[in-house]
């Protein structure tokens, strides 16, 4: 492994259509958010998961996702939020 060489972070820009986190922990998350808002300002994060799933409803409070709406699909109810950047005024 010692050929691996450095590894940036964060990494470049993934070009594709959703980009889909999985096991991050929650301060991972936050940093991500923030690097994409770096990259991306202005630009809203988008988030769906079932209202079932605990864990994600409270992690996407927590990193100050707000609800959309909800909708069923997959015979479950989902939330949809959305995540922007907090851009200073005036």
């Amino acid at each position: 492994m010692s050929g691996l060489g450095p590894v940036a972070w964060p990494p470049a820009p993934m070009r594709t259509e959703r980009l889909v986190l999985r096991e991050f922990e929650a301060r991972d998350r936050a940093a991500v958010l923030g690097w994409f808002a770096g990259v991306l300002p202005g630009e809203p994060v988008v988030l769906c998961t079932q209202t079932a799933n605990d864990y994600s409803m409270r992690l996407a409070a927590k990193l100050g996702f707000t609800e959309v709406e909800r909708f069923e699909e997959w015979g479950a109810e989902q939330w949809f939020g959305v995540w922007s950047p907090v851009t200073p005024s005036g």
